[in-house]
């Protein structure tokens, strides 16, 4: 009965949060809305969440400060900096997010694991939170294939969580169709300890009815290394003509990449800027923020464009309730990313991740077309 009498709390907290979303104007002026991003600015990621930030600044730009008739603050906060935890970072500035009158989304985080503390606490407010980039499935399902809120990280039982990035069983997926799509590869080892990222990565694999049959060793025509760690791609003993594809958390994982043999492919959630559909991106950013943009620079862009859509489209563009039903009606959406919808669950329905290619001396170059989703 505690519990239960703390959840109806929780709910009446949160619609009436979503009421005060037009308590916007201070004295009594016109309505503004807020939109919170959560991001790492410091530390060995901080390039990547500059370019979520100037992503989304500007996407904001691109759409003149404004979405439903209301003008939009973009307050951008930092995840990774000095004096805590990432988690405790991104759970403070989802409160921060939460307590604020004006707040109407948030976006964030950059990875699964500090979401996963900054989700529980948008979510029983009520507000829309969208990532840029963290693709766990237990973000957004129970397990793979599955329709139930995991409540774990969405604990109102309502979703509000979405993002523009696939989830990590789509890259599994893309590496099972670009083995099916190689005549002479009959069998593939997945290498790499369990784990539930692994899993996903596994799952995916094989959710593809055409994908190669999964062996070991020397009799394997091809590798999947799903362990979030390079190293595996260069111990499994397998021929010297198989096949090497890799997992996106090894893109910049340590120890470097030079465990990694010349012409390995990596699959990444994100697209590699010259694989975007929309060609000029790059050059428009570059002239914004006077550099090149990274992988994430587009994903925090679209996330900021996909929310200032929803509050367009809202029936209310100040109530939190009425922009997350928007935003979950998402459909065929015609983006920098390419075109897709949003489910059920919140994920995206992209139909490609990001293919990188290993090179000498340890580096890698985006490959020349992305994988297919199957």
């Amino acid at each position: 009965m505690r519990n239960l009498r703390r959840l109806s709390g929780v709910i009446a907290a949160a619609v009436a949060v979503g009421t005060l979303a037009a308590g916007c104007g201070g004295g009594g002026g016109d309505p503004e809305l807020s939109i919170y991003l959560s991001a790492p600015l410091r530390g060995p990621v901080a390039a990547d969440g500059r370019d979520v930030a100037d992503g989304a600044r500007l996407a904001l730009a691109d759409a003149g400060a404004e979405a439903g008739g209301v003008t939009v603050e973009l307050k951008v906060l930092d995840d990774a900096g000095s004096g805590g935890s990432a988690a405790a970072l991104a759970g403070a500035n989802a409160r921060r997010a939460t307590e604020d009158s004006t707040a109407i989304a948030y976006l964030g985080e950059l990875d699964s694991g500090t979401t996963r503390t900054s989700l529980p606490i948008t979510n029983e407010a009520g507000l829309l939170q969208v990532s840029p980039g963290a693709s766990a499935v237990d973000l957004t399902r129970e397990a793979p294939g599955s329709d139930q809120v995991p409540t774990a990280v969405q604990p109102s039982g309502t979703r509000t969580f979405g993002r523009v990035v696939p989830a990590d069983t789509a890259q599994g997926a893309a590496v099972a169709g670009a083995l099916a799509d190689e005549p002479d590869i009959g069998r593939v080892a997945l290498a790499g300890p369990e784990s539930p990222y692994g899993q996903s990565l596994r799952d995916g694999f094989q959710s593809v009815s055409a994908a190669p049959a999964v062996a070991g060793g020397a009799a394997a025509d091809a590798i999947y290394d799903i362990s979030p760690r390079p190293g595996a791609l260069a111990d499994q003993g397998a021929g010297p003509d198989a096949r090497l594809y890799g997992a996106d958390a090894q893109i910049f994982a340590a120890p470097p990449r030079t465990k990694l043999p010349p012409g390995s492919t990596l699959a990444s959630g994100p697209l590699a800027p010259p694989q975007l559909p929309a060609g000029d991106f790059a050059d428009r950013f570059r002239s914004a923020d006077d550099r090149a943009p990274g992988r994430f620079a587009a994903y925090g862009y679209e996330a900021m464009a996909v929310v200032l859509d929803a509050i367009d489209r809202a029936d209310d563009p100040l109530d939190r309730r009425s922009v997350v039903d928007a935003f979950f009606a998402t459909a065929d959406r015609d983006s920098i990313l390419g075109t897709y919808s949003i489910d059920e669950a919140g994920d995206t329905t992209l139909d490609s991740v990001g293919a990188y290619e290993a090179q000498g001396g340890g580096g890698l170059a985006p490959a020349t077309r992305p994988l297919e989703i199957p």
